[in-house]
Parts: C-alpha cells; sequence; structure tokens
C-alpha cells in the first residue's frame, strides 16, 4: 500500500509538470507534530482513559488555476499518527504499518487519503459558480454544521453578486444507511448572506437534513456579524422543526424542536484582547417524545473548551456535540506579548440546559442535575519562525454534580496538555 501511495505522489508531481503550461500550479504542505496528555477523563484516578502520546501529521496540498474562472485543489494527508504505530529501525514487529485510524482515540497507524479533491468553475456566460467534490465547509459560524476536519462530499452552487452571496448545497454524508436504496444522510442547504459593508454580515440559511427517507430535520439558522469601534461579535442562532416518521408500529412519531443561540464577542485593547462566549442549546427533557435538543453535525476538532466536549462527554451523551443541552458562559483574554509570543487563558462556566446525569466511572449514574462544571484553558502561540509555530494548550476541568455516580463518585478534575509543532511549507 505505501509503495502504491509513492508512486501515485511521484506521478503527481510529473502530471504537474506536464500541466505548466496549461495551468499555474502550486504545491504546498504541512508537517504537524503533536504531543499531548490527557489524564482522568472519567474524573476518577484509574489509568484507563489517559492519552500520552505523541503523533505525526502530514500534508500535501497541490492547488490548480486555469486561467480566472477554472481552479482545484487535492490534499493528500494523514491524520495525527502514533509514533511506534508503523516500522521503524527498533521495531522487531514484523506486522508494522497494518491498520487503519484516526485521531479520536486509541493507536492510530498511517492512515493516508484525500482531505480536499474539489473543482471549482464559473459557468460561461452565467455568473455562477459551482464547486463539486469533497471540500472543507462551515454554515453560518460554525455552530450547527461544520466539516472543516475531514470533509465533506458536497455540491456548491453560488451567485455573487455585489456584498450578497446566494448558495445551495448537496452535501451526502453517509451513503446506504441500513442498507436501503435512498436511506443516504443526504443535507439539502440554501442560504443568503449579505455584507452590509466591511465589518457588518447578515445571513440567512435553511437545511433540510435527510437522515433517512422518513426522517427529516429542518434546521432555520440566522446570522450577525459585525464591529463597531473596538468591539466585534458573531450572533448565531439557530431553529429546528421536522419529525422522524420511522416508527412503523404504530407508536409516537418524534418531533424535532431544538434550537440554540451563540454570541462571541471580542473587545480589541492592544496589545489584549478580551473574549467573551454566551451560548445556550436546548436538551432533552426526561420523560418526553419529541426531540428537544440541539441537534448538530460538527467535526471532531474543539469548537470552544479544551476539555469538555473535545474529550470528555457532554451533557448530550457524547463527544463534539457543540452546544446540545450546554449553557456556558466565558470570559477570557489574550495577550500579545512580545513580537512572536500570544498567552492567553479562558474560563468558562458550564451548566446543563436540562437536567441529566452523565456517569463515566462504572459505578451507575446519580441524581439528575445541571452544574457540568467549571473549566479554565490557557493558550501559549510561539511564533518561531514564519513558517514554523509551536502553540500550545493546557486545560483544567472540574467536574458538577452531572458527572456523579450513585455513591457520589466522579469528582476528580481532568487535565490536559497538547502542543503541537507545525512547519508549514
Amino acid at each position: 500500500m505505501k509503495k502504491f501511495l509513492v508512486v501515485m505522489v511521484v506521478l503527481a508531481f510529473v502530471g504537474m509538470g506536464t500541466m505548466a503550461f496549461a495551468a499555474d500550479v502550486s504545491v504546498g504542505g504541512s508537517l504537524q507534530i503533536r504531543s499531548r496528555d490527557f489524564n482522568q477523563l472519567d474524573f476518577d484516578k484509574d489509568l484507563h482513559d489517559n492519552q500520552i502520546d505523541t503523533q505525526s501529521r502530514i500534508i500535501m496540498n497541490i492547488n490548480v488555476k486555469a486561467g480566472d474562472d477554472v481552479k482545484g485543489k487535492i490534499s493528500l494527508w494523514n491524520d495525527f499518527s502514533d509514533w511506534g504505530s508503523n516500522f521503524n529501525g527498533f521495531s522487531t514487529d514484523q506486522n508494522f504499518g497494518n491498520g487503519f485510524g484516526q485521531s479520536t482515540a486509541g493507536l492510530k497507524a498511517d492512515t493516508f487519503g484525500f482531505r480536499e479533491a474539489w473543482v471549482s468553475f464559473n459557468i460561461p456566460g452565467i455568473p455562477i459558480n459551482v464547486t463539486a467534490g469533497h471540500q472543507l465547509l462551515q454554515l453560518a459560524n460554525g455552530w450547527f454544521a461544520r466539516s472543516m476536519h475531514f470533509g465533506s462530499d458536497a455540491w456548491v452552487v453560488a451567485n455573487v453578486t455585489g456584498g450578497n452571496t446566494i448558495a445551495i448545497l448537496d452535501a451526502t454524508a453517509q451513503k446506504g444507511l441500513v442498507n436501503a436504496t435512498h436511506d443516504d444522510i443526504d443535507a439539502y442547504i440554501i442560504l443568503d448572506q449579505y455584507a452590509i459593508d466591511d465589518k457588518n454580515t447578515v445571513g440567512l440559511n435553511v437545511t433540510d437534513a435527510h437522515l433517512t427517507n422518513a426522517n427529516d430535520l429542518y434546521n432555520i439558522g440566522i446570522l450577525y456579524n459585525g464591529q463597531a469601534s473596538i468591539v466585534k461579535w458573531k450572533l448565531q442562532a439557530d431553529f429546528q422543526t421536522g419529525q422522524n416518521k420511522t416508527n412503523t408500529t404504530g407508536g409516537p412519531q418524534p418531533k424535532y424542536k431544538g434550537d440554540e443561540v451563540v454570541l462571541q464577542g471580542n473587545v480589541l485593547l492592544d496589545p489584549v484582547t478580551i473574549n467573551i462566549l454566551l451560548g445556550y442549546g436546548t436538551g432533552a427533557k426526561q420523560g418526553q417524545t419529541d426531540v428537544n435538543q440541539m441537534i448538530t453535525f460538527l467535526d471532531i476538532d474543539p469548537h470552544y473548551t479544551f476539555l469538555y466536549e473535545y474529550k470528555i462527554t457532554t451533557a448530550a451523551g457524547a463527544t463534539h456535540t457543540g452546544m446540545n443541552n450546554t449553557t456556558v458562559e466565558s470570559v477570557g483574554a489574550m495577550w500579545h506579548a512580545l513580537k512572536s509570543l500570544d498567552l492567553g487563558a479562558d474560563v468558562y462556566f458550564l451548566q446543563a440546559s436540562e437536567k441529566t446525569n452523565v456517569a463515566l466511572t462504572g459505578g451507575g449514574a446519580g441524581a439528575l442535575a445541571t452544574n457540568l462544571g467549571t473549566e479554565v484553558d490557557l493558550h501559549i502561540n510561539w511564533k518561531l519562525y514564519d513558517n514554523l509555530s509551536w502553540n500550545w494548550d493546557l486545560g483544567w476541568f472540574d467536574p458538577g454534580a452531572v458527572y456523579k455516580d450513585a455513591a457520589g463518585k466522579g469528582t476528580d478534575s481532568a487535565l490536559g496538555i497538547q502542543g503541537i509543532l507545525a512547519f508549514n511549507f
């Protein structure tokens, strides 16, 4: 497999040489080395949930531009893979290089694939642009739908007239769900975004998340991003409706009733920036058939906190759930200490929007509660050279009553530190 991959890369470079007369081709990429140490992610002092490793990620980007109306991109990469998971001079394991994985948990061997592979072109004589293929996508400010880690397969048809952008998207997330011919997970989106001026933008989007042939979730989203003097803000609100009609036994057909509001604010006081985050997303109500929680479709990267939501099961019962059943108040600051060094800190106060319990210690669920806990994150962004940076995040999460088990255990704080050395070329 590796030999085949090398041949593909070599052919790609040879091909670029032959294309040079017809297109403008540029090659770039990144080598990233990630060191991390996460402890007590289930809030007790055993070791089975700790993550301590060093990993590497390799990205190679090929950008092609053929005139003013056609361009494309291919991004070949492997997500973070553990050091020592493949053959090296000190290994006696003859099964080196076997297995495929990705960067969420467990042992990760090299997994090479295409993070991006798309073509974008303007239709001749019509002010319409079409982008088709595997691409990075984000809707509004990224609180409802975001696919910026692995990307998604999609068609995007857009018209840009002055400051107004109208677009239609058709994205496929999964093919052939439960082996039914038309049971794909698709999203059909229409949006209109208007730049009032250089500092103020408003937008409206409507999504039909076609989860199965009898299960449609509709999301209506609005945004207003702007700046007045030294204050910048990003405001996004989402409202959900729809119905799950997959119950064929005559039982109730749940309706979707989730919503969320997220305000991000920055106060620019050079060399210090004050950061504020206020977020609310509805959660599942005990004993109700309808789906009152905010349904999100987010990637596996951190979205606000460094531990809660990224590494710890949230009040929605999973990771990477955004504001689903979460209310957050946060204040922080980033200090531009030196030309090449930024230092920051954020404090998060987290509550479940609806009472719940999330026992992670194996001792059974405790009483229903709303207090999720408090998190403090520290940030060190160090730019060594123009193309070399070394950024660190440190987090401490003190769990609240939601995470206590039936015996009242589950109160040990979670800790995490992660550094990424990134060489971009």
